[in-house]
């Protein structure tokens, strides 16, 4: 179907201001689209319903036409993944955007999913509550985008992710039908758990239009230590903190925070009443002094942005030449796995910023330098990783690096059983087709 003939089936069942051809889009949505599609952008249509009845109409139509239908909230990580190649249609949830409970007593919120994740922390935050989580762009980047690309940050080593606080959801079926899983408690019966079926899955089982998400108290006190040190004097200290007392919220193995130096560091951050938080900090900065390791301790305003910022430098890199991955490989290994990375870094010219989340293993590396180099690093690197039965998948990347580099890397025996729960949600492969494991 033409372009033309899409409008006008669009525009009989939706408003004006609901349907935005390309010429109109906002900068970032332009900039966006351009990450993640590889076809005629320009001849697109922005689908933004405001209601789920609207968005349940788009996907009836879309189902009963045969359209690939392109989703996203606001698009900010619309670039991960594999680049869609045809799309009819891209639909945005980014107007879904209300609150609709908050269950105070009980903890727990229910948000519709194009809200901002920003938008329903600062709500939580008049009662003294909070979702902990950190995860990229949080002013923009919206509840539903945020469980589909299972995007936790460093507090996933104290709460979990997404899969972990999501309680229950709705979402529009490709076939516009409305579907419900879950509920409003914390404890809940148990069935087929779409919670976290959801969750990582790119928007290829459905669009989420409503989620009901754990919240926690906001802590009174926060405390961070950072240790460094060379990678032989530091590489013990993870498994020692881990098996101790000691209960941080955020616990990180980062290298490349100075570019002068090639020391790892550790960042563990305490939340939690104040006499707890100077107890635990204490207790590090003494375990770090007495191997001989450097520490320093940030609290409240400093601690917060220190977080804020390495986050941001790592992963909200504006270089056209940066590639995003994520890494994963078992916590034991994590120090000397990112020592080892830094070094094929420095050999091959690449410069490196990388963290790993040293309770589960999983990580970051952004990449700087030319195609060339950034190719044969991520081909060694993911090499590496595989020796040890971990993984290197790509986020960011240009369209020659994605081409070039298998985007999801190997599946392992998980592909039957994906594509099975693919065909089974989305029989006609219209939504976000392609653009996941194995092409789904």
């Amino acid at each position: 179907m033409s372009p033309e003939a899409i409008a006008q089936s669009l525009a009989a069942i939706l408003p004006s201001d609901q349907i935005a051809s390309y010429d109109s889009w906002t900068p970032a949505w332009q900039t966006a689209l351009s990450h993640a599609y590889i076809g005629d952008a320009p001849s697109l249509l922005l689908v933004s319903p405001e209601t789920v009845k609207d968005l349940s109409a788009v996907m009836i139509l879309a189902y009963q036409s045969q359209w690939k239908s392109l989703v996203a909230g606001q698009g900010t990580k619309l670039g991960w993944g594999i680049p869609a190649k045809k799309i009819d249609l891209l639909v945005s949830t980014h107007k879904l955007n209300n609150l609709i409970d908050h269950a105070v007593g009980d903890m727990t919120v229910t948000a519709q999913a194009g809200m901002t994740f920003a938008a329903l922390q600062t709500l939580l935050a008049k009662h003294n509550q909070w979702i902990p989580l950190d995860p990229v762009y949080p002013a923009e980047a919206t509840l539903g985008g945020i469980l589909a690309t299972r995007d936790a940050g460093s507090l996933r080593h104290r709460y979990g992710g997404g899969r972990d606080l999501c309680l229950g959801l709705t979402f529009v079926r490709s076939d516009g039908q409305l579907a419900k899983a879950g509920g409003r408690v914390v404890k809940n019966v148990a069935g087929y758990d779409l919670m976290k079926l959801f969750a990582g899955s790119f928007g290829t089982l459905g669009i989420v239009t409503e989620l009901t998400l754990r919240a926690y108290p906001l802590p009174e006190r926060s405390g961070t230590v950072l240790v460094r040190g060379r990678v032989e004097a530091i590489a013990t200290l993870p498994q020692d903190l881990m098996q101790s007392t000691l209960t941080p919220t955020a616990f990180d193995i980062w290298t490349g925070l100075d570019a002068a130096s090639a020391d790892l560091t550790l960042a563990l951050r305490f939340q939690s009443l104040k006499e707890s938080v100077l107890a635990q900090t204490e207790q590090v900065y003494k375990m770090a002094q007495e191997m001989s390791l450097k520490a320093e301790v940030i609290s409240d305003g400093d601690d917060a942005q220190w977080w804020a910022t390495a986050a941001a430098n790592l992963r909200e890199s504006t270089e056209s030449d940066t590639v995003l991955c994520q890494i994963g490989i078992m916590p034991a290994l994590a120090a000397v796995s990112l020592a080892e990375i830094q070094q094929k870094a420095e050999q091959t010219g690449v410069k490196l910023q990388a963290r790993i989340h040293a309770g589960s293993g999983v990580g970051q590396l952004q990449l700087t330098g030319t195609e060339i180099d950034c190719r044969k690093l991520l081909g060694e690197v993911r090499s590496f990783l595989a020796q040890s039965e971990g993984y290197l998948s790509l986020l960011e990347a240009s369209f020659a690096i994605k081409k070039a580099v298998d985007v999801w890397g190997d599946s392992g025996n998980a592909l039957a059983a994906m594509r099975k729960l693919k065909e089974r949600f989305d029989p006609q492969g219209g939504l976000n087709s392609g653009r996941f494991v194995g092409g789904l």
